[in-house]
């Protein structure tokens, strides 16, 4: 099961992240500048971070740990937009 989250970036533009059960997001590469090893989410006053894990057909997969991941779930849960920002 893959959830589709529009998120802010840095850059000001809105940037389409897929996250799915496994603890895996996908990134659009063409959103992204070049694929960074890390990136940020930061969520009401939290940086929640994921490490680059592979490119696959034109997305940049990041792997996010689990604190990060459980914290995460729970805004998702809370809020419809999602108040986070991507920084790369």
């Amino acid at each position: 099961m893959v959830v589709k989250v529009k998120v802010l970036s840095t850059s000001g533009k809105l940037v389409e992240i897929r996250i799915r059960k496994n603890r895996r997001i996908a990134v659009r590469e063409a959103d992204l500048p070049a694929p960074p090893r890390r990136i940020t989410l930061r969520c009401m006053g939290e940086e929640l971070e994921m490490r680059f894990v592979a490119s696959q057909y034109g997305y940049a997969v990041y792997y996010m740990p689990a604190a990060s991941w459980r914290r995460l779930l729970q805004l998702l849960t809370q809020y419809n937009p999602l108040p986070c920002v991507l920084v790369v």
